[in-house]
């Protein structure tokens, strides 16, 4: 990056005004113009000789990994922080420093959109106004890969193709299509090479290697023949679709990952409770913001009973966001540059990932409002005050170790006054413009409330007028309609601060409500779950769950005859220094006739970078053993499956004999397992590389709403009212050390 500018590339956001950003389909297909002006600019800012240097797209994506040297947007960054590297992963910091980064791309896409649709407005003054207004509102789309039904159940056809047909003042024209890779040109970034996997365990016909310092643009699942003449291998695209549809692969396969997977790993984010006190929101927003959360307790075997076990448990195996945002990067990547964080942001998808995760990141900000990292780090299960702390260094940071803050410095982005953008400005609700906001969400009765007699449906919005989040509309047959804007609430901001809401003891019905809409919009609605196993068992049979130790909370009611089952993962992310993956499936044998059902649970995506990366806060955590936890819901249906086909009712016993593990590297690579028959000759999985997995389980519970519910009653909460946990249960490691082989 030489011939840095003098001044800073100031990040103030897309245009003057707050504008919806659109899921790509509706880009595309509602708005045309502006998807010609996305299109045509993005293409634009890749040119090598692109001006602003700051603006152009390879400058940008370089920021996030390699080539590890100083982005030119931010001349005046302090000399001394030798340290190298910019990003956040594994860290408090993980979806606020993404934030400023998108809006980056978003708004240097923005100013080069409005150049063309003003040379198009000068050239055909009858399409002037359209054109100026196509551009005005341009924002940067997302890929909403909690929706299959968005795109067909399919990988969408729009990162599939080279070429992509824009209309244009002419008619329509054929153009590069900028979402469909990233040429590198003549020369590749500095530090690009290829990369081996797991060389120790293989010989050079069996290893798999991404051949990054080969292929001149970026792949998503290329093919691994004779690699190392392969300069130009085919992207296996088939293979995306059958992983995200659970379709069976060649060879009987179990797939890696689901449509399904990917929003039950939504889901439980907003499962959190509402009622922590805001000193105690720094432990929600640790657990929610990445899969390294340094404040909850690794062991859960005997746990304490001071405040900060009450509030463990409280949050204990809750969804942590990084967690299926590397599942997207391993599914879509393979062997290609989505699957190494030293590579990925290079890939366009990338982007159009990050903004879905941004999405989802605005509407838990309006869920949780009052749960954030704050500045005073948090007190450990000995009531000591300890801070979350970067290992390693920074660009802009320098080369030692740093606390993580809110208004921790977010390098190399700096705001419209010349400061760097700090995570407190990146609130949602804070009064920092960013100019965007999402699409409304419409959720109808077949989400909220399939089993009800009556209609029912929600509207969650991100209000345009300042970026806060709102439940703007519930309706339900015979029932008035309830308007609110989210945001402003029963709690309007003071000028003076920030919008936030102060309600540990008395919950806003709002926030509730949209609580409730949000976890069913991701799949995470127990009681149809339970009166469809109520149907498939019959009468004669019963799940049986363990007793339950605690009871509901006060003013709450339990969700009969129901337990939510959670397998959790605890492990080192650089024992096998490139990303993997650990896959958690079933296999249950009929006993009558011995045949055997078998499928997938769920995946953990450990999303790492080669054990050579440059990335200083990468290595300091290596150095250090820092690991990271993963939550798996294993679904309702599952079992019900489960205990049809084997007739074990007792669901403890059920999941202990029926779940199995294995590890997968990129490209779809088995490692290792935990067999169902041990071979003959079976080779250990050395201690290092092996998981601890284990079992858990709670009830769950909703607010009273003043009916009283029999055990098979459908049991119609308000069906806007969200579950939480309690009466959590350990039941203990799945797999010892000797169960685990080497494929």
């Amino acid at each position: 990056m030489s011939n840095v500018p003098r001044d800073p590339y100031l990040i103030r956001g897309a245009g003057t005004d707050v504008q919806p950003r659109l899921e790509i389909r509706d880009l595309i297909e509602k708005q045309p113009k502006q998807f010609t002006l996305f299109c045509l600019a993005w293409n634009e800012i890749r040119k090598p000789e692109y001006e602003p240097m700051a603006a152009r797209f390879r400058e940008q994506a370089g920021i996030h990994g390699i080539p590890y040297e100083r982005w030119p947007g931010d001349p005046k960054a302090d000399p001394n922080g030798g340290a190298r590297g910019y990003c956040n992963h594994a860290s408090i910091l993980f979806p606020t420093w993404h934030r400023p980064s998108l809006m980056l791309l978003e708004q240097s896409i923005w100013e080069e959109a409005k150049k063309k649709a003003e040379e198009y407005a000068k050239s055909n003054p009858e399409q002037a106004s359209e054109w100026r207004t196509a551009a005005n509102k341009l924002r940067f789309p997302y890929w909403d890969w909690t929706n299959p039904e968005k795109h067909d159940r399919k990988f969408p056809q729009i990162f599939r193709q080279p070429k992509v047909t824009l209309q244009t003042p002419k008619g329509t024209e054929e153009y590069d299509n900028p979402l469909y890779t990233y040429t590198f040109g003549s020369k590749r970034p500095a530090g690009f090479r290829d990369t081996p996997f797991m060389e120790e365990f293989g010989d050079n016909n069996s290893t798999y290697t991404s051949l990054f310092g080969t292929w001149d643009r970026t792949y998503r699942w290329p093919s691994h023949g004779a690699q190392e003449a392969d300069k130009n291998p085919t992207e296996q695209i088939d293979k995306i679709d059958s992983y995200l549809n659970r379709k069976p692969l060649p060879g009987g396969q179990v797939p890696t990952g689901s449509w399904q997977d990917l929003q039950r790993q939504v889901a439980p984010l907003f499962q959190y409770p509402e009622d922590l006190d805001e000193s105690d929101g720094v432990y929600a927003w640790d657990a929610f913001s990445n899969t390294r959360p340094v404040s909850k307790p690794r062991d859960w075997s005997r746990p304490g009973s001071t405040h900060y076990w009450d509030v463990a448990r409280k949050l204990r195996l809750k969804g942590s966001i990084e967690q299926p945002h590397n599942l997207i990067h391993l599914l879509v990547g393979g062997l290609g540059h989505m699957m190494n964080n030293d590579y990925a942001s290079f890939d366009p998808i990338f982007f159009l990932h990050h903004c879905n995760v941004d999405r989802i990141l605005a509407f838990w900000e309006y869920a949780y409002p009052k749960y954030f990292m704050g500045k005073d780090g948090y007190k450990d299960q000995n009531g000591n005050t300890q801070q979350f702390r970067q290992p390693g260094g920074k660009f802009g940071w320098g080369d030692q170790p740093l606390f993580l803050k809110g208004d921790t410095p977010l390098t190399p982005f700096r705001k419209a006054d010349g400061n760097y953008w700090t995570s407190d400005d990146t609130r949602w609700a804070s009064k920092v413009p960013k100019n965007y906001t999402y699409e409304d969400i419409e959720i109808g009765k077949k989400v909220l409330d399939p089993l009800g007699p009556s209609d029912v449906s929600a509207k969650l919005r991100l209000t345009t007028a300042q970026p806060v989040a709102g439940l703007t509309s519930l309706s339900r047959s015979g029932i008035p309609q309830a308007q609110a804007a989210l945001g402003a609430l029963s709690h309007p901001a003071s000028p003076s601060r920030p919008f936030e809401v102060h309600c540990a003891q008395t919950p806003n019905p709002q926030v509730e409500s949209a609580r409730g809409c949000l976890q069913k919009l991701f799949g995470f609605n127990p009681v149809p779950a339970r009166q469809e196993a109520y149907r498939r068992l019959g009468e004669s049979q019963r799940l049986v769950y363990p007793p339950k130790e605690k009871e509901p909370s006060t003013d709450y009611d339990p969700i009969w005859d129901y337990r939510q089952f959670i397998v959790r993962i605890h492990l080192d992310p650089y024992a096998f220094d490139c990303s993997h993956m650990i896959n958690i499936s079933f296999n249950t044998v009929d006993p009558n006739n011995q045949t055997t059902i078998g499928g997938l649970v769920g995946s953990a995506a450990v999303l790492s970078r080669s054990k050579d990366t440059e990335c200083d806060a990468c290595q300091g955590r290596r150095e250090e053993r820092i690991t990271s936890v993963y939550s798996i819901p294993i679904p309702h249906d599952i079992i019900t499956d489960m205990a049809l086909h084997s007739r074990e009712m007792n669901v403890v016993d059920l999941l202990r004999k029926a779940l199995r593990a294995e590890i997968v590297l990129p490209g779809g690579q088995p490692f290792a397992n935990t067999p169902t028959t041990v071979s003959s000759d079976p080779k250990p999985l050395p201690e290092k590389y092996i998981p601890e997995i284990t079992l858990h389980s709670s009830a769950l519970q909703a607010r009273f709403d003043g009916i009283e519910h029999d055990r098979t009653h459908a049991q119609d909460h308000s069906p806007l009212t969200p579950c939480e946990a309690y009466d959590w249960q350990y039941h203990g490691e799945l797999f010892q050390a000797e169960n685990w082989n080497l494929v």
